[in-house]
């Protein structure tokens, strides 16, 4: 069996590439559903031109023909599952799945079938575990690439704010929560805020914990000025963001039936509230995504890049998630019904990403979620590298979280009353948290790369899987074809130049040592840790920015030297493993290099502030935090050494991976950690000053100094059954608000106090 999948491995990875081109290139009518006529034809026509391309590569008929049948009926397996996408999806799909099968059976097989000793078996079973994990995380991409490019069918949600007259137009109260922030873009954010073209909507604004007066004080003179806002400040107060919302609930008014999150540095489109509120009409929805987008972003090739790289989770993901009601609240600029809030416990204080969290609980309940695809708020992106780093190293720590939290209700199985979560639910957040684990993958497929270089430098023995022939060559091409989808993908979702799209697939590879790093600490922490950003005095210079990024730094260093010296020695294994090791070092080279692109990019006055505000800032981090890293990837680089030298000798019987035919005549073949979160519920309004802030004496802002000792549920709403009973489950341009008018008016919302 074995010497017959390399033909078919050929055959299926020569056909995926004009497959996957068609889907990026041609664009066909997206009306109605794949029809089982036209499958068959297309399994047909990819049977014949199989069995072509096998005769072609000089396989003989018996195979070429086993080959085209294989690869034809495996379109239509997946048919049931692809009947809302075109021929083009269908195909792309089936054959990269092909491929993915092919070349894990092929090297499973070799595994166990070839016998070069126990360590070299141990160690390849281990990278073949690794490629399996990979595997699964790319077909969670892969599915979603196919059904945004491919789907001929919407079936989701409203996708563009629609709503219909008649519809209600709920009280919302929207929650600005701010800590240590600029009071002039505060204040410029409530501005915009105060021009919704809305009636029934109030604001309130949470500082958290600022400790300088000067940076809270200004807005609260702000908000004292206006008729429904409300400022309130809290000094020492547990839970961080989240503990600051939940304390929120308990100030809202009365008739609140929805809460809006947006944060300190949104600009807020007038019909925000307009066309998103009354999508609670319908009962079992429980929240409403619209994209988090940004501007001042084309003032330099480095804050395009990085904004197109953001583009991608809602311009994709949340798109076709939104198909199966398995969009993700992301927060700011997102709505959620009070009374569903409240009924699911509130914000978590243990999960640093608690807005994913309440979107997992609240479709475990059985309410349903909905993602508007158009852009109602800009922010500001990180205008540091170093900044970016921490966000996400935030978003990867809190979505390991989640994991840890909730892996056992993603798992399959029947839905019951405590979990009603489809499979298509479970499937969309059990690999989207995967997801996360990439990177971690990508830094030990490193180790295995340096292990591999050294084996081959040394010349000792089989110290992993070494690789050559098909699988040399399979590999480099499977690690470029999906650098290149990726990078095209960019560029046909968010019209971003080539060089731009490129430049937003490199910030991935930038931050891949980041992402690992959380991943990591996500699994073995049950504390939510920071990154440290460095402080800088002056002006940056090149050594701020190597040590902001030293782990990344003497990765590189690592890599490319290794790339060097391997492919010094020339061969085709030489070269390809060099051509590998080379790829991932200029990934980690890609992290100082995007920190200077930062730090000398031209920004507004106003940014140019902040971000050197952010330079002689020190934040606040796990001390060990870079350290541990540093140990981690020296660590990696003597273990890989040592696994190389303790290698024993190899025999000239054992061959390398794509001789398996002449192996198998010489030997023939043998045979929820879930940790309990902390969660302190906000207390109930109350004049008693032990149990919550005073307001200041304007009524416009209160103050608080420690958690009440005797907490209730908020319930905000006088209506507490309101969407408790939910039913089951069943791109646009971006705008900006215009600038404030000099005196704020809208209607019944907010307005100068008289």
């Amino acid at each position: 069996m074995l010497e017959a999948l390399p033909p078919l491995l050929t055959v299926a990875a020569v056909l995926l590439v004009p497959a996957t081109v068609l889907l990026f290139t041609i664009r066909t009518p997206r009306a109605g559903s794949l029809s089982a006529g036209t499958a068959v034809l297309a399994a047909a026509l990819t049977a014949v031109v199989a069995l072509g391309a096998g005769l072609l590569l000089g396989h003989d008929v018996v195979r070429a023909t086993i080959g085209g049948v294989v690869l034809g009926a495996s379109l239509l397996a997946w048919l049931p599952a692809a009947r809302d996408w075109d021929v083009r999806g269908l195909v792309a799909w089936a054959l990269t799945i092909d491929v993915g099968l092919l070349y894990l059976t092929y090297v499973g097989l070799w595994t166990v079938t070839v016998h070069p000793g126990a360590w070299t078996t141990t160690l390849s079973s281990v990278l073949w575990l690794l490629e399996v994990f990979v595997f699964l995380i790319g077909v969670g991409y892969l599915w979603e690439m196919v059904d945004v490019l491919a789907r001929r069918r919407w079936r989701g949600w409203p996708t563009r704010g629609e709503h219909h007259p008649g519809w209600g137009r709920p009280f919302v109260s929207l929650h600005v929560p701010t800590h240590n922030e600029p009071p002039e873009m505060v204040i410029e954010t409530l501005e915009r805020m105060l021009e919704l073209d809305y009636d029934a909507y109030e604001i309130l604004v949470i500082d958290n914990n600022t400790d300088d007066p000067a940076l809270w004080r200004p807005v609260q003179d702000f908000c004292e000025q206006y008729d429904g806002v409300t400022f309130i400040h809290l000094a020492n107060w547990p839970g961080f963001k989240s503990g600051a919302l939940n304390y929120a609930l308990a100030r809202m008014n009365p008739l609140t039936e929805v809460v809006g999150i947006v944060d300190a540095d949104y600009h807020v489109a007038p019909d925000f509230l307009a066309h998103n509120a009354p999508l609670f009409s319908d009962e079992s929805v429980a929240f409403v995504q619209t994209p988090q987008d940004y501007r001042d972003w084309d003032v330099s090739a480095y804050f395009r890049r990085l904004y197109h790289s953001y583009g991608y989770f809602f311009d994709v993901s949340q798109v076709s998630r939104n198909e199966r009601n398995g969009a993700i609240f992301g927060g700011t600029m997102g709505l959620i019904r009070a009374s569903a809030l409240v009924r699911s416990g509130g914000w978590d204080e243990w999960c640093i990403t608690e807005d994913a969290e309440l979107s997992l609980r609240l479709l475990k309940m059985g309410y349903n979620g909905m993602h508007v695809d158009r852009s109602y708020g800009r922010g500001v992106m990180p205008l540091t590298f170093e900044t970016l780093k921490k966000q996400r190293f935030r978003w990867c720590f809190g979505g390991i979280q989640i994991l840890r939290m909730h892996w056992r209700s993603l798992m399959p199985g029947r839905r019951t009353e405590d979990n009603q979560m489809t499979l298509a639910q479970r499937w969309a957040y059990l690999v989207g948290g995967l997801q996360w684990f990439g990177d971690l993958a990508g830094a030990l497929f490193t180790f295995f790369l340096i292990s591999g270089a050294l084996d081959l430098m040394l010349g000792g023995g089989l110290v992993v899987r070494r690789l050559s022939g098909l699988l040399l060559f399979a590999t480099v091409a499977l690690v470029l074809f999906g650098a290149a989808r990726s990078i095209a993908l960019v560029r046909l979702r968010s019209g971003a130049s080539w060089r731009d799209a490129l430049g937003a697939f490199g910030l991935w590879l930038a931050l891949g040592v980041t992402v690992a790093r959380a991943s990591w600490l996500g699994l073995v922490s049950r504390e939510g840790t920071f990154l440290r950003t460095p402080k800088i005095k002056g002006q940056p210079r090149v050594r701020d920015v190597v040590r902001g990024n030293l782990v990344e730094t003497f990765a590189a260093v690592v890599c490319l030297a290794m790339a060097v010296l391997v492919g010094a020695l020339g061969g085709a294994t030489g070269l390809a493993i060099a051509a590998l090791l080379a790829f991932q070092g200029i990934g980690y080279a890609l992290a100082p290099i995007n920190s200077w692109a930062a730090i000398r990019s031209d920004l507004p006055a106003d940014l140019r502030r902040r971000r050197e505000r952010i330079w002689a800032w020190s934040a606040a981090a796990a001390p060990a935090a870079r350290r541990g890293g540093l140990v981690l990837a020296f660590s990696s680089v003597m273990l890989a050494g040592l696994v190389a030298l303790a290698a024993p000798v190899g025999s000239p019987d054992v061959p390398e991976v794509g001789d398996v035919h002449g192996a198998l005549e010489k030997k023939p073949r043998d045979r929820e950690d879930r940790p309990t979160p902390a969660r302190s519920p906000a207390p109930e309004p109350t004049a008693d000053p032990t149990q919550a802030p005073e307001p200041s004496s304007s009524g416009a802002g209160a103050t608080a100094s420690t958690r009440p000792s005797q907490a209730a549920d908020p319930t905000p709403s006088p209506d507490p059954t309101r969407g408790a009973d939910p039913t089951q489950p069943a791109p646009a341009q971006p705008s900006s608000a215009g600038r404030p008018t000099d005196k704020p008016s809208n209607g019944g919302g907010p307005n100068k106090a008289q």
